[in-house]
């Protein structure tokens, strides 16, 4: 901090200038889940584009040269929302519960909250129960997640209040958060590289991660750690971080037909035919084994009906064409269709754009591969039938390396969606869909088709990491 004050001309005037964009953007932040819920929309949209509003400001402004008080103010406020119940989202009491569950020694992947009775403290368990969405399902959430949600169940079976276990919860994700700061700063020393702050600073960042305690945080830090290590050629490691990241959450298993076929563009045939060969016998045997064992298909049944299959065939929250085929459909010989039409079409798209984009070389990986995450991610969203706002968390971490604009404003706009809990009983506002989706897609096209036509090929990626690398020495030259 100091530092800094005696680098910049006029060092208190700018550093109170500074330190006052900070303060107006962190307070909505930090009040409205002290004194408001979910369901009060306007306040909760008020608020964050308030907080939005100054975030743009000190970015625009006053980040250049300032990026450790914006690091501070940042570390801050995550540690401000350790002290605040989560109010988006009640996601963090089925952590608690399959935390639990794993202590005991039981699935949660074979054991429904609603028919277990764990013999710990009623009252507890009640709570739990009460507050949690997902009472009568399977959970959802990898291996890694289940592992990490141990910490805070420990703590909680020696009798710490579920608000203190989520706090325990918050801190972790605080300091998977850290690990991305730790891994950016380390690359920005070797090169230039986006602004950090954009992510670190973001209200729905603040609010969907920390605040709410979605793990998509530790997601990225694989995905990243993955990504940087591919790029410096520790294959092994990188791939040990993919896993982790699907591991934690299923979402980058999308990237795999784009690494199939960038692996298969520069691999010969006989490693091709091999690898093959197999997939295809462990992929075949487990799917025999599903389709033919009576116990693969009981589970395969109970999961579909009670566990991830739900996700596909229930969940539905602002998904854009889904809701428009949903209503052409309904007309049709098979009207529950939609789910399985619109994961087909995602599937062949993402193929067809992984293969395309394979056949590209460039010397910065790490912003080309970001770059085709955000879209393999965005490919998904399109065709989904559930996006929630904390989904764009990863994509606009990956954001501040690349060029793309869309993330930006998604996560920008997507707030809105939260304008579903504003009544009882819940649904989705037509005209709220109509907004956030006419942005984000007339963002993507006026981007990719209009303006910034030279971003498809290899000369954007390399152009982008010269710009950053430019410019990060001019910065260093013009200090004094």
């Amino acid at each position: 901090m100091v530092n800094i004050i005696e680098r910049e001309p006029n060092n208190w005037q700018s550093f109170v200038g500074t330190s006052t964009i900070l303060l107006f953007w962190a307070f909505p932040l930090a009040l409205f889940p002290i004194f408001f819920e979910r369901s009060d929309i306007w306040l909760l949209c008020g608020a964050f584009f308030l907080s939005l509003s100054f975030y743009i400001v000190f970015l625009k402004f006053f980040s250049v040269g300032r990026e450790k008080i914006g690091i501070w103010a940042g570390i801050l406020l995550r540690i401000c929302f350790l002290f605040t119940p989560v109010f988006l989202s009640e996601d963090t009491f089925r952590f608690l519960w399959d935390g639990l569950l794993v202590s005991e020694g039981l699935s949660p992947y074979s054991e429904l909250p609603s028919n277990v009775n764990l013999g710990l403290n009623q009252d507890l368990e009640k709570e739990l129960l009460s507050k949690m969405n997902s009472p009568n399902y399977y959970s959802v959430y990898p291996p890694i997640l289940q592992f990490l949600f141990l910490v805070p169940a420990f703590f909680l079976k020696r009798g710490l209040s579920v608000f203190w276990a989520i706090s325990i919860w918050k801190i972790i994700l605080i300091l998977f958060e850290l690990g991305i700061l730790y891994i950016y700063s380390k690359r920005k020393k070797e090169e230039g590289s986006g602004n950090f702050l954009k992510y670190w600073l973001h209200p729905l960042v603040l609010w969907e991660g920390i605040g709410n305690g979605h793990p998509e945080p530790i997601l990225f830090f694989f995905l990243f750690a993955g990504i940087l290590s591919w790029e410096k050629g520790k294959v092994f490691r990188g791939f040990v971080f993919y896993l982790a990241s699907i591991l934690t959450k299923i979402l980058p298993l999308l990237a795999l037909p784009f690494l199939f076929f960038y692996w298969c563009r520069r691999s010969t045939a006989r490693k091709i035919l091999l690898f093959l060969g197999a997939c295809f016998l462990i992929f075949g045997s487990a799917l025999i084994w599903v389709l033919f064992s009576e116990t693969g298909e009981r589970i395969l049944e109970e999961h579909w009906r009670k566990g991830i299959g739900v996700y596909f065939t229930l969940f539905e929250f602002h998904g854009g064409f889904y809701y428009l085929l949903k209503n052409l459909i309904k007309y049709t010989w098979y009207p529950y269709s939609t789910g399985i039409v619109l994961g087909i079409l995602s599937i062949l798209t993402i193929c067809f754009y992984s293969f395309r984009i394979s056949k590209i070389e460039t010397g910065n990986k790490t912003a080309f591969l970001l770059n085709v995450w955000i879209h393999l991610c965005g490919i998904y969203y399109l065709f989904s039938s559930t996006v929630h706002p904390w989904y764009f968390l990863p994509i606009l971490a990956a954001s501040i390396f690349t060029k793309t604009i869309w993330p930006l404003v998604a996560s920008g706009i997507w707030i809105l969606s939260y304008s579903t809990y504003s009544s009882f009983p819940y649904y989705d506002r037509n005209w709220v869909l109509v907004l956030e989706h006419f942005l984000v897609l007339g963002t993507f096209f006026l981007e990719n088709f209009l303006l910034l036509k030279d971003r498809r090929g290899p000369k954007y990626f390399e152009s982008s990491y010269l710009n950053f690398r430019n410019h990060l020495c001019s910065r260093n030259i013009s200090k004094p």
